[in-house]
């Protein structure tokens, strides 16, 4: 007997259901995904962080100019230059810059410096009768719980902030393994410090501050070209007052949140998205301004967590799909440039949801998810599936 003319003859198949194997699969591959790779591979989720870092440099948010709401003040080696000693930074050079810069009209100072380390008497007098006079809301940053301090240290800075009488929060920069800053610390369980020190001084310039994110929204150098934020040294603030630029840095400072803080090139730097790339760092006060900034500017950015059930069922969903497109295209040459266009609209959807949405997708886990489900596909299809060359030894 033979076949028709023009009509396809289809060898047998062992498993000829390839959607619930599909099902089977998505299901599998989430599971490993979300739990088991976290856990026991977490260095594969580094090439996740570096996906999310090249977006972050190249797509983040872009001011016209400099941001109009925050500013810093930083006390540079020249501004040290004449001090015995580097820390404890002088408490009298800081009382000095908290009058310079409530006489300037800010309208909240954020001290970005630590008072854990004992300071002489006299200055310290000195800068917590500044901070008790000073018109502008203050707020203080604060080692928290993680910081590891010895008790000596602990009391010491609890002495001194109950000293001064103005709210403290922890300093919130939580560094990653690669020493990369992309998050905001949570706050400590049963912390004495509930709030960090960006949001208190947000809140403290009449800012309302939702739910925060953990991940940093951070913002590119300015379309103009200049500063992110307005810096002024430290001893540039201090100069005379007739001096035409001290009058013009002051006059920068009115109505601004101002974050004191130090801008030393061995203490206080970090690794960021927007510096990891070329390996260079940002400096504490430049980072807590960026956090503040985006609290004040009301902007934000989200991911998907790797425990959330939105993220289980898109991985399924890929995994599942790739596994029917890999059994459907089993035996064809489509099948590889169906790969490759997978992988580009992964990589368009994952890179349009963060410029619209500011949405960090995991890409890498949604990658992972689609090459196991079709090459699954593709090879389970090609021993399970129909195959014109299949002998008919299992068969009547």
């Amino acid at each position: 007997m033979t076949a028709e003319p023009g009509r396809r003859v289809q060898g047998n198949a062992l498993f000829p259901r390839p959607i619930l194997l599909a099902g089977v699969l998505a299901v599998l591959a989430a599971l490993l995904l979300t739990d088991l790779m976290p856990r026991y591979a977490p260095g594969l989720l580094r090439f996740e962080h570096v996906m999310a870092d090249l977006r972050t440099s190249f797509l983040s948010d872009r001011l016209a100019s400099q941001h109009p709401h925050v500013a810093i003040v930083g006390i540079t080696d020249q501004t040290l230059s004449d001090f015995k000693t580097r820390l404890p930074i002088d408490r009298h050079l800081l009382a000095r810059l908290v009058d310079a810069v409530d006489a300037a009209g800010a309208k909240a100072i954020g001290l970005d410096v630590l008072f854990y380390r004992t300071a002489q008497a006299d200055n310290e007098d000195l800068l917590i009768d500044a901070l008790a006079r000073a018109k502008a809301k203050v707020v203080l940053a604060a080692a928290d719980e993680r910081l590891g301090l010895s008790q000596p240290q602990i009391d010491r800075q609890l002495g001194f902030l109950a000293q001064v009488g103005r709210p403290a929060g922890y300093v919130n920069l939580a560094t990653e393994r690669d020493w990369v800053v992309r998050f905001k610390a949570r706050p400590a369980p049963g912390s004495a410090y509930p709030k960090s020190f960006a949001r208190l001084l947000a809140e403290s310039a009449g800012h309302s501050v939702s739910e925060e994110r953990r991940r940093v929204a951070w913002l590119r150098e300015p379309l103009d070209g200049s500063d992110t934020f307005l810096t002024i040294p430290a001893d540039t603030l201090l100069g005379p007052a007739e001096d035409p630029l001290v009058k013009a840095a002051r006059g920068g400072l009115e109505g601004k949140i101002v974050i004191i803080g130090g801008l030393l090139p061995d203490l206080d730097q970090h690794l960021t998205p927007l510096t990891s790339l070329t390996n260079d760092k940002m400096s504490g006060p430049l980072i807590h301004a960026h956090i503040v900034a985006e609290m004040v500017d009301g902007r934000s950015v989200g991911q998907l967590e790797v425990d959330s059930v939105v993220l289980r069922l898109g991985l399924a969903f890929l995994a599942g799909f790739g596994f029917l497109i890999g059994w459907r295209y089993r035996l064809k040459r489509q099948g590889i440039l169906l790969s490759s266009l997978a992988t580009v609209v992964i990589l368009a959807l994952d890179t349009f949801a963060f410029w619209q949405s500011r949405i960090i997708l995991p890409i890498v886990l949604a990658l992972l998810a689609w090459f196991m489900g079709e090459f699954s596909g593709h090879y389970l299809g090609r021993w399970l599936g129909h195959r014109p060359d299949r002998a008919k030894w299992f068969t009547k």
